[in-house]
Formats: structure tokens, C-alpha cells, sequence
């Protein structure tokens, strides 16, 4: 080769080097390129992911605290049922006692009405006997005048 082909050469070595690095480099930027939408949708994803766990997180500790209010009402609804339940066998118990107080009044009205006229009956007894002893004073003491 003559000393002039080698600097040609060499020249279009430089231009096949510079237009591969050149295609290299837009290649590398390209890459770049994508590898930091290829990131930032990442970041994007990653922070999406983060809130959903929160969400996730939140809605999991609102479902314990909804099982314990259920659990709490249950708990109450089942206490009420049973005061009710209690009470209502007082007041069945309660009922049964005023009909029998009532029925014991009744009685001891119809017993205080026969005692009143056993009374009434004794007592115009008491004034006929009383009457009749008077006269038998008065007797005894015009018998004893005389």
C-alpha cells in the first residue's frame, strides 16, 4: 500500500469509528431514554403499590374494628334479650302475685262483710239483751220499792 492510502484509510477508519460510536451513542441514549421511563414508571408502580397497602392496611383494621362492633351489639342484643326475657318472667310472676293478692282481698272483703254483719247481728243481740236487762233493773227496783 502507498504511504497515500494509509491516511485515506486511516481517515475512513475515523468516520466508520466516529459513525459507530455515533450509533453507539444513540443507542446508548435511546436505552437511557426508556431505562428512566422504564424507572419513573416504576417509582410510579411502587408508589401506587405503597397506597394500596395503606388502603389495604386501612380497610383491614376498619373490618376488625367493624368484627368487634358486631361482636359488642351481639354481646348487647343477647344482655337486652335476656333482661327482657327476666323481666318478663317478672312481670308474668309479678301478674300472677297481684291476681292472687286480688283474690286475697276478695276474700278477706267477703270475710270483713260476714264478720260486719256477725258484728251488726251481735250487737243488736247485745242491745235487745242490754234492753231486756234494763227492764229486769227497773223490775228489780220497783220490786225493791215496793
Amino acid at each position: 500500500m502507498s504511504s497515500r492510502a494509509l491516511p485515506i484509510l486511516n481517515a475512513l477508519g475515523c468516520l466508520l469509528l466516529t459513525a459507530v460510536v455515533l450509533v453507539q451513542w444513540r443507542k446508548e441514549r435511546a436505552i437511557d431514554g426508556d431505562r428512566l421511563a422504564l424507572k419513573s414508571e416504576l417509582a410510579t408502580w411502587k408508589q401506587q403499590a405503597a397506597e394500596e397497602l395503606q388502603k389495604r392496611q386501612a380497610l383491614e383494621r376498619d373490618i376488625v374494628v367493624l368484627k368487634e362492633s358486631i361482636a359488642s351489639t351481639q354481646l348487647a342484643a343477647e344482655s337486652s334479650a335476656k333482661t327482657i326475657a327476666e323481666k318478663a318472667e317478672l312481670t308474668d310472676r309479678l301478674q300472677t302475685d297481684l291476681s292472687a293478692a286480688r283474690e286475697q282481698v276478695s276474700s278477706w272483703e267477703t270475710a270483713i262483710k260476714e264478720r260486719d254483719e256477725r258484728i251488726r247481728t251481735l250487737d243488736a243481740e247485745l242491745a235487745a239483751t242490754r234492753k231486756r236487762l234494763d227492764e229486769a233493773i227497773a223490775k228489780l227496783k220497783a220490786a225493791g220499792a215496793r
